[in-house]
C-alpha cells in the first residue's frame, strides 16, 4: 500500500523558495528576452525565404512565450522587473552575440548562417530556462506553473529542432562559400 506523505511548510520557509521561484523565473524572462532580441535582428538578414517564413512564425510564438514567462510571476504573487529584464536580455544577447561571433569566424563561418546558429543556442538556454520553472512547479505543488511551463518548453524543443535543421543545411554555403543565406 502506497502511503502519502504530507509535509507542512512553515512560512518562512515557503516565503524563501517563492523568492528563489522568482528570482529563477526572472531568469526565465531574461532569456527568453535575449532569445527575442536576437530574433528580430535575424529575421531581416535571412534571405532564404522558406527559412525566414519560419523564423516569423516562431517569432510570433516566441511573443507568447514572452507572455507566459511573465505570467509565472503573477501565479506567485510577483512582478516581474519589466525594465531590468528588457536591460539584462539585451545586454545578454550583445554579449552572447560577440562571442558567438568570434567562435564561428574562428571555425570559418561567415555571414547571416552566424544568425541561426546563435538562434540555437540562444533557444536552448531559454527552453531550458521554461523547463526548470516547470520543474519548481512540481516541487512547489502549483499545477499552474506546469500548465504554461511545460507547453512553452515543448514548443520551444520544437522549435529547436527546426532551428538546428536549418543551421546545418545552411552551414555549408556560409563556410565553404562564405556566402549569406
Amino acid at each position: 500500500m502506497n502511503e502519502i506523505i504530507l509535509i507542512e511548510l512553515d512560512d518562512k520557509t515557503r516565503e524563501r523558495h517563492l523568492q528563489e521561484t522568482e528570482r529563477w523565473f526572472e531568469h526565465v524572462l531574461t532569456a527568453q528576452t535575449a532569445f527575442e532580441a536576437l530574433l528580430a535582428k535575424a529575421i531581416p538578414a535571412i534571405q532564404e525565404p522558406h527559412i525566414r517564413e519560419a523564423l516569423e512564425k516562431i517569432q510570433d510564438a516566441s511573443r507568447d512565450h514572452h507572455a507566459y514567462a511573465k505570467r509565472l510571476f503573477t501565479l506567485i504573487g510577483r512582478s516581474p522587473d519589466t525594465v531590468l529584464d528588457r536591460i539584462l536580455g539585451t545586454t545578454s544577447a550583445k554579449l552572447e552575440e560577440g562571442l558567438f561571433v568570434f567562435q564561428d569566424m574562428m571555425g570559418g563561418a561567415v555571414g547571416s548562417w552566424q544568425y541561426l546558429h546563435h538562434l540555437l543556442l540562444l533557444n536552448q538556454q531559454a527552453m531550458g530556462a521554461f523547463a526548470v520553472a516547470e520543474q519548481l512547479g512540481y516541487s512547489l505543488g502549483m499545477k499552474e506553473l506546469v500548465d504554461i511551463a511545460f507547453p512553452t518548453a515543448h514548443e520551444k524543443h520544437i522549435h529547436q529542432l527546426l532551428l538546428q535543421e536549418y543551421m546545418l543545411e545552411m552551414a555549408p554555403i556560409s563556410i565553404l562559400y562564405k556566402e549569406d543565406v
